[in-house]
């Protein structure tokens, strides 16, 4: 078998799972947290509880803990995923690319777990257990918190080593980034008209995971030219 042929081949495969992955997370959140009730959710990066109270309200509790299996279950596919993306900006240095690697990896491990945590939190938003509700914050907040941060620091850190160069990446790349969507999501949540509730709580709820969808796939594209000769070395 033709080694390069093999390894286009494989690389497909690895995106093609990685993308499935990502794909499974975008349907967990859907299930998680999306309702077309009002909500004060304005960007993927809104932690807060009282950002995400309104999605539960009214939120059938069959949906939730379905999405906490799914993601639980999934998510954790996004390894691959932050693999690839750890090959493509490897030729800038092996040291750099780790420390995304690592970045990437860090991330997935609490974002997974954050995500277990959401059909308990509809559970306790429902039951309007105030009491329970504020013990349950003092881990939570911190929690949701260091997720977005960890993504933050992730997605900026990806952008410097795309435009410092030497990645397979063209620069333009950046704009495909997942810290850049999640930019483009919050300009469109802020430009909907008011009773848009449900398109803006799913670009709310899904923008961690939509981002990351994309650029596997864009990533995966780029690999496989480079396999094939067709970006420089």
């Amino acid at each position: 078998m033709n080694e390069d042929r093999f390894n286009q081949k494989t690389l497909i495969v690895w995106g093609t799972i990685a993308c499935t992955g990502a794909l499974l997370g975008v349907v967990a959140d859907f299930f998680s947290a999306w309702s077309n009730s009002p909500n004060a959710m304005t960007t993927a990066f809104s932690a807060h509880i009282d950002s995400i109270k309104g999605l539960y309200q009214d939120k059938p509790r069959w949906t939730f803990v379905l999405g906490n299996f799914l993601g639980v279950f999934f998510l954790p596919i996004h390894l691959l995923g932050f693999y690839l993306i750890y090959l493509a900006v490897k030729p800038a240095g092996e040291k750099l690319a780790l420390i995304f690697l690592v970045l990437g990896f860090y991330l997935i491990a609490i974002g997974v777990g954050f995500h277990g945590t959401l059909a308990f939190v509809g559970d306790i938003i429902q039951s309007n257990n105030q009491v329970l509700m504020n013990k349950m914050l003092v881990y939570w907040h911190p929690w949701g918190f260091a997720l977005v941060m960890a993504y933050i620091v992730m997605g900026l850190y990806l952008v410097l080593l795309i435009l410092r160069g030497g990645t397979l990446y063209p620069r333009w790349s950046v704009f495909t980034s997942p810290l850049v969507i999640v930019i483009y999501s919050a300009i469109v949540i802020a430009l909907l008209p008011e009773n848009y509730i449900g398109m803006k709580a799913f670009l709310a709820v899904t923008g961690l995971n939509l981002p990351l969808l994309l650029f596997y796939g864009h990533t995966t594209y780029v690999l496989v030219r480079h396999a094939q000769g067709e970006l420089p070395n």
